[in-house]
């Protein structure tokens, strides 16, 4: 759909200022409304009075300070100042959605064709190689997101951010550790203490105070923004899922040899970890 366009100068502009704000209010109802309906700014005195509670006052108000201008052929209306300085016209927003509809219908004959010869691969009914065909190859330039860009419009609405689920395991952090999130000028030393206090329960070794920085920075790096309260937020981090955080202790000879919990593998029986399940339920 087309999108009614305000100049990012229109809150200083002359005419601006002499209008009240229960006037630029229908100016930019009014505005909205013609762009959906492609009036090119005309704005029907039969269409007025339903955008808004006292519109025909509110529209002599910006007849008289020049944002809108009054017209009676071919019907009796208002429409807007420079209208086609700012926004499309109905023939411009018409062919758009023609080549729109025409892109979209090339991008869903080239998978049709790519679909099909796939099958055709996986049937050993072609001779055709993946690596060299022109509709089969590996994704590695991002075909589809460039192409479906193409075909939305143009005009950037807001943001949707999105949540890309990260392992706990991966080395990369989700999110970049911040400035303000780091060692540098920062006592964390409470902070690692209780990081032991709170594993200790679970963990087949004491942790030192090295696996205790190294958990607690990790846990900081997935944040988006500043923490304000690094102990709460790791301390939360910690209580949700304790067993992410563990530190996996190296194997030994002594080790090899003893039995082991069927559930935690990586302490010796009898399990603590098991034990303070047990006292948590009970």
């Amino acid at each position: 759909m087309p999108w009614f366009k305000v100049d990012d100068g229109f809150h200083s502009h002359r005419k601006t200022l002499m209008s009240r704000p229960a006037a630029l209010g229908l100016w930019v109802v009014a505005g909205s409304w013609s762009s959906a309906n492609l009036t090119e700014g005309f704005i029907p005195d039969r269409v007025l009075g339903r955008l808004m509670p006292g519109a025909k006052k509110l529209a002599r108000e910006l007849v008289e300070v020049g944002l809108w201008e009054r017209v009676d052929e071919p019907d009796k209306g208002f429409t807007f100042h420079d209208w086609g300085h700012y926004n499309p016209t109905a023939d411009e927003v018409r062919s758009e959605r023609e080549r729109a509809r025409e892109r979209m219908r090339n991008l869903r004959a080239a998978r049709r064709r790519q679909a099909g010869l796939a099958g055709e691969i996986e049937a050993g009914t072609t001779t055709a190689t993946p690596d060299r065909h022109e509709y089969v190859r590996a994704n590695t330039t991002r075909t589809f997101a460039r192409s479906s860009k193409e075909v939305r419009n143009p005009v950037p609405s807001r943001p949707i951010p999105t949540h890309d689920y990260i392992s706990s395991q991966s080395v990369t952090p989700p999110y970049p550790a911040h400035d303000d999130q780091t060692d540098d000028g920062q006592d964390f030393s409470a902070v690692d203490e209780m990081v032991k206090r709170e594993l200790a329960p679970l963990a087949a070794q004491p942790i030192t105070d090295q696996q205790a920085a190294h958990i607690r920075q990790a846990i900081l790096a997935r944040a988006r923004s500043r923490v304000k309260n690094p102990a709460r937020y790791v301390q939360r981090a910690l209580r949700a899922n304790p067993h992410e955080h563990l530190p996996t202790p190296p194997p030994t000879a002594h080790r090899r040899n003893r039995p082991t919990c069927p559930i935690h593998t990586y302490m010796d029986q009898p399990c603590r970890a098991c034990a303070a399940d047990r006292k948590a339920i009970n």
